[in-house]
């Protein structure tokens, strides 16, 4: 079935495409109410790598550890008041009443331990504040310098700080809601708090209240962002289409298109995520394309005095098989993310490939079909708009010789910039202080403490029990090491622990500060520690079920994620010289694990894209029957995106994990442009019998203009990205907008001269 039969039936049978395509989109939108949220930051780490693996080994071998963190700041001045520790004391109380906590650990809780004669005493290191005496406080103030479980970690050096962690677990299903539930019990006697003590500085972070602002963040940007794109949208397609009707009708298309993909999403069991704005822009986007090309066509066929349906018919005669090939191609350069191991972007490329399958069909089985029951006015500038892009072509062909070295010289000095890009992305960073003040707070208590995002290593006695002096001096000579490294603040260890019971049973001597020789020693310090601390505060933390491994934490200063991964070989270059390796992990942490997770994405979209490109050209080239066609095809396909990572070393030099699914994406867009100036040259070659530059002209008329507006539009679309408060939809809306303009014109003025040089067919 060729395509003039194809488009003869969709007009003759309109009303029952028309009912097809609403039949499709009322069975899609019952997805729609089983769509779901996952804000969970871990879902974007590599499923099968190494560090994830221990990140996850960890969390199940030892109690959770993702915490929310208070921090509480003197301004200027010491924590050791009476009303600032009863204060941390009040809110250290409330931190157990928060639903779903586990743990809590505070100032005032932490248990301190003294002897008295031959009795092990554990005792919160503050109770009662108000009815303190001064000296004692004082004392405590002193006594803390000491303490080196808390110094450095629950409390600042300077004694100005100190933070509550308290560490939650909220049980599936429904995680989200009872993290919601979670977060905003602790921001209400937060607010309190802040309120009732204006002496002080209050804030909170951790990562579930980043969790917990994700979707908050979503919700307030959705409302504004999507109608502020569809205005911009409905503008700019106005002013270079100049119809009303065709404007309608695209936003048919994209209020039908949007709907059935979110249903689809529903129906498939995907959950959405911080990534859930990309999905609308770029569906729009591309649906939009669809349209766009189409008019194009018809309003040029009704310029010349041709019936809407003799119009519409012949549009969807020249456009059916481009845009079924750039359906294909789209899909093909989005269906490229299942190579990656992190599923909310399989997730990203799956939904947006289902979109723009959805648009296609809406594109030919509705618009086309419902426009033809109507008579609509050809707008005055279509006849300006072809000539504008006639002129285009004659002066990329009149400069032919320039172009044809000139657009690749720029090229590869672009390319050539793209080592200077450095591979990076912090968490931390992610959200505008615009929106919230995570941010910012997170940078200013990992300046004060660095215990926001901790890093852990796990340990296994070679002989089952931890209590092993051989094994426990092990973790000593680590945890001594570690903590001499710039880039850690504090190590908690059970080593540590260990020495401090030994040192308080032999009267607090500094001589006894050292692991026990004897291993029943060991065990019965560390059963008499465990009994005497209160509920809540055991070492299920911090020791396995079975006594066999233990847990190391280290918390860091703010870094880099290159600053974490060389941190990491530092580490391991440790362990394997000392011999430890074989008893002391990895380092494994969300930071770590974040980190590995930026080069894994960017290293398999780079696979991803050279997979698809590859796939791309040779579809193109059994498509249009030519491996010429195929091969000069990948050049503006390819180039762009070089070009575009060029630019960004110019502009910025550092890639995150959006620039990367920048890249992506930008495949699966570009490639339209390709396409439909090709399959329009390909026509007029091959059934016209048009010589090389007539079917330049020819393909310049009929698309030119269109792939014009689209570069706009697209533009526009992504520009609005700016608006959301998660920054690195920023850096993908920037990359995306690059290579779209540099894509549009190497496709005007390489890639027109590739094809008139090195095309030698002839056709009668």
């Amino acid at each position: 079935m060729n395509k003039t039969i194809i488009a003869s039936w969709i007009i003759k049978n309109r009303i029952i495409s028309i009912i097809f395509s609403i039949i499709i989109f009322i069975g899609l939108t019952q997805g729609v109410s089983k769509l779901t949220f996952n804000p969970d930051m871990e879902t974007f780490f590599p499923e099968s790598h190494p560090a994830t693996a221990l990140n996850a080994d960890i969390d199940d071998t030892f109690l959770p550890t993702d915490n929310i963190v208070i921090a509480i700041n003197g301004r200027g001045e010491s924590i050791f008041k009476k009303e600032t520790l009863n204060l941390v004391e009040v809110l250290t109380k409330k931190s157990w009443e928060t639903p779903f906590s586990i743990r809590v650990d505070s100032l005032t809780n932490y248990s301190y331990v003294k002897s008295v004669e031959d009795d092990l005493i554990v005792e919160p290191f503050i109770e009662n504040a108000l009815s303190l005496d001064n000296q004692f406080i004082k004392e405590r103030e002193e006594i803390v310098v000491e303490e080196e479980a808390i110094y450095g970690f629950l409390i600042s050096k300077d004694k100005q700080t100190t933070i509550i962690s308290i560490v939650i677990d909220p049980p599936q299903p429904n995680k989200e809601k009872n993290l919601i539930t979670t977060v905003e019990f602790i921001l209400e006697f937060l607010n309190k708090a802040k309120a009732d003590h204006p002496e002080l500085d209050i804030r909170l972070t951790g990562n579930p209240y980043q969790e917990y602002i994700s979707p908050k963040m979503v919700q307030a940007e959705m409302p504004i962002v999507l109608p502020l794109m569809l205005l911009l949208i409905f503008l700019s397609v106005f002013f270079l289409l100049r119809s009303l009707a065709a404007v309608l009708s695209t936003f048919a298309v994209i209020f039908l298109t949007i709907g059935s993909t979110f249903g689809s999403i529903g129906l498939m069991g995907n959950a959405l995520n911080q990534m859930v704005i990309t999905f609308p822009i770029l569906i729009i986007t591309l649906a939009l394309a669809d349209c766009v090309h189409l008019f194009s066509i018809y309003f040029q066929q009704r310029a010349h005095e041709k019936t809407t349906e003799e119009s519409m018919k012949r549009s969807l005669e020249l456009n059916l098989q481009p845009l079924f090939l750039t359906t294909i191609t789209t899909c093909i350069g989005f269906l490229s993310f299942n190579i990656l191991e992190v599923e909310p972007l399989r997730d990203l490329g799956n939904g947006i490939a289902v979109g723009v399958f959805l648009a296609f069909i809406f594109t030919i089985f509705f618009v086309a079909p419902m426009i033809s029951f109507f008579t609509i006015k050809t707008p005055s500038s279509t006849q300006t708009q072809t000539d504008l892009a006639k002129k285009i072509a004659v002066f990329s062909l009149s400069k032919g010789k320039t172009f044809i070295w000139l657009v690749p010289a720029i090229s590869f000095v672009l390319i050539a910039l793209i080592p200077l890009n450095e591979l990076d992305d912090n968490p931390t960073q992610m959200y505008s202080d615009r929106y919230t003040s995570f941010s910012p707070d997170t940078l200013w208590l990992d300046e004060k403490l660095g215990v926001t995002f901790p890093v852990s290593f796990r340990a296994d006695s070679d002989n089952g029990s931890v209590s092993n002096p051989r094994f426990l001096r092990s973790l000593d000579q680590f945890s001594i090491w570690l903590e001499q490294q710039n880039e850690v603040n504090h190590v908690t260890s059970l080593a540590r622990t260990m020495k401090t019971l030994n040192k308080s049973m032999h009267g607090d001597e500094m001589s006894w500060k050292v692991i026990p020789n004897e291993q029943e020693l060991s065990s019965q310090y560390l059963f008499f520690y465990e009994m005497s601390l209160p509920m809540g505060l055991d070492l299920n933390s911090s020791i396995s079920q079975d006594r066999g491994s233990t847990k190391i934490a280290a918390t860091l200063k703010d870094m880099t994620g290159n600053e974490y991964l060389a941190f990491n070989e530092k580490v391991k270059s440790y362990l394997n010289t000392n011999g430890l390796s074989d008893i002391i992990s990895q380092p494994a942490g969300f930071r770590v694990v974040f980190s590995h997770m930026n080069r894994v994405i960017v290293n398999s979209l780079l696979l991803g894209v050279a997979i698809g490109l590859s796939i791309i050209t040779l579809i193109l080239g059994l498509f249009f029957r030519s491996t010429l066609f195929g091969f000069l095809s990948s050049f503006p396909n390819i180039l762009p995106i070089g070009c575009a990572f060029g630019v960004w070393a110019i502009l910025h030099g550092q890639v995150g994990f959006m620039v990367a699914v920048g890249m992506g994406s930008t495949l699966g867009i570009i490639v339209d442009f390709t396409v439909h100036l090709l399959s329009k040259y390909d026509l007029a070659r091959r059934e016209m019998g048009k010589s090389p530059e007539e079917a330049i002209y020819f393909s310049f008329e009929a698309v030119g203009f269109a792939l014009i507006i689209m570069t706009i539009v697209l533009s526009l679309g992504f520009a609005v990205l700016h608006m959301v408060n998660f920054i690195p939809l920023h850096q993908f809306a920037q990359f995306s907008i690059i290579a779209f303009i540099v894509a549009l014109l190497i496709d005007f003025f390489l890639f027109p001269n590739l094809l008139v040089k090195f095309d030698k067919r002839k056709f009668n």
